[in-house]
């Protein structure tokens, strides 16, 4: 009976871990729309207060330089200076006092704002006007939102709607209502959430936003297709008159012709790739220079490979977003409850030049000795069914760093967690493209990498028996 109790507590201990590891790799975070750039900021809660980093939340606006002077911060933005200093709401912004709601923050040579301030602060220093929508986490920078009005027609039955730029919503079109999903278009109520219309064709449309973005639901009392005009200004919902049943389709394969011709496909709600930034918390990695830990490099890029990422339409996931610590056997653990197609652990250094590329240094497993999918994998053995994915991944994004014009190396290693991954993994080092280490804290060197690391990770979308 103790042994059945002991075996019941491990389980429910690994389950614990499993629940950890999953909420680490979904943090809050706040979506801003701006005419420079579309992207996200993770959230940083600290007693009982959100916070956004300074340098997440202002690097894709403008030029940023800053620098931390004891617990001062300064920086300049685009020529406008600002300081704060840690644990003090005061701080200042074109030699004007102004008060936060509550404390900066500096940690580990990071400021951070409190959310609350950000729609007040973000005009002071960029002259731009802002807005922050608090329960759906959205903040809307100088003039980008977008507005829609929807006008119902008849001869035949059509809702048209107009927008004030194009879109392209994902669009889902269901037996009683058409769904229209905007992640990356600012777009913004304009008028009423709610508006009935009480048709015989369209009984109401409903407005709602979430930190996913916006979206807009129609509810009908017919069939309906949506259709795409005037480069993506105009959207028509159009009644349809009901079809005879259609026969059994003989071939899954007639099921996708179903999908009307340009059509947009439903978003995909799973990550493709998951990052994991190496190191963290009291593991720094190795010290690039007196003042540069591994583990800092290693998060700036992950988060900036992330928003490059989703600003060309690839979802991802990462594993750590602060400076935690994570052990081999969690970072796998999250790489193989993802649900994502590529694993990319990032590492950097001070030695070498460009980028190297590894994958594990176990044999691929050959079709016929490959483990049963239905069975388990020895831990350390996990990742040979994957090796050859982990290869062909590896080739591909060598193959963009090259067309980039970033030094590439690839080669096979014995680093973890790799071994125990279950999808296609790689592992990402970094190192100076010249002989100063400085380049690696560097914001456009760090770009170059990633922009390359980028386009091999693009190139391998639909590759990587991606189903999602």
């Amino acid at each position: 009976m103790l042994k059945v109790h002991a075996i019941a507590v491990r389980i429910t201990a690994l389950l614990l871990l499993l629940v950890a590891v999953s909420f680490a790799a979904e943090p809050r975070r706040i979506s801003v729309y701006a005419p420079q750039a579309v992207y996200q900021v993770d959230i940083l809660f600290r007693d009982g207060v959100d916070y956004v980093g300074l340098t997440d939340l202002l690097e894709p606006l403008g030029r940023l330089e800053s620098g931390v002077d004891g617990k001062k911060l300064k920086l300049t933005f685009n020529g406008t200076e600002a300081e704060f200093q840690d644990a003090k709401r005061q701080y200042r912004v074109r030699s004007s006092k102004q008060e936060l709601p509550s404390n900066f923050l500096l940690v580990d040579g990071r400021g951070y704002l409190p959310v609350a301030a950000v729609a007040s602060f973000l005009p002071r220093l960029t002259d731009q006007a802002a807005s922050f929508h608090a329960a759906p986490r959205r903040l809307f920078v100088g003039s980008s939102e977008l507005h829609y009005a929807a006008e119902l027609r008849r001869s035949p039955s059509r809702l048209v709607l107009t927008f004030t730029a194009p879109v392209n919503p994902s669009t889902f079109v269901e037996k009683n209502r058409v769904r229209l999903l905007f992640r990356r278009e600012a777009l913004v109520a304009s008028g009423p959430e709610t508006v009935p219309f009480n048709d015989p064709f369209v009984q109401s449309t409903i407005f709602s936003e979430s930190p996913a973005g916006a979206e807009l639901t129609v509810n009908l009392l017919q069939p309906a297709t949506v259709s795409t005009a005037d480069g993506g200004r105009t959207l028509t919902i159009s009644a349809v008159a009901p079809q005879p049943a259609a026969p059994v389709p003989a071939a899954p394969a007639a099921q996708a012709a179903a999908t009307a011709p340009g059509q947009p496909h439903p978003a995909r709600s799973r990550p493709f790739v998951i990052l994991d930034a190496a190191h963290g918390g009291t593991e720094t990695g190795a010290m690039l220079s007196p003042s540069l830990p591994e583990k800092a490099v290693n998060l700036a890029l992950a988060r900036r490979l992330q928003k490059e990422l989703e600003t060309r339409g690839i979802p991802v996931v990462l594993t750590r977003v602060a400076d935690n610590l994570l052990t081999w056997d969690q970072r796998a653990v999250s790489a193989n409850t993802s649900h994502t197609s590529l694993y990319v652990a990032i590492h950097s250094s001070s030695s070498g030049h460009g980028v190297r590329l590894y994958t594990s240094l176990l044999s691929a497993a050959e079709p016929a000795n490959a483990p049963n999918p239905r069975a388990f994998l020895p831990w350390e053995l996990a990742q040979a069914p994957y090796l050859n994915l982990s290869r062909s991944s590896a080739a591909a994004l060598a193959e963009a760093c090259t067309a980039a014009g970033v030094p590439v190396r690839t080669s096979s290693a014995p680093l973890r967690p790799l071994n125990s991954v279950t999808i296609a993994a790689i592992a990402v080092e970094v190192a100076p493209s010249g002989s100063s280490v400085d380049e690696l804290a560097s914001p456009d060197y760090q770009q170059k990498v990633v922009a390359a690391i980028a386009s091999g990770i693009v190139a391998l979308r639909g590759k990587l028996g991606d189903t999602q």
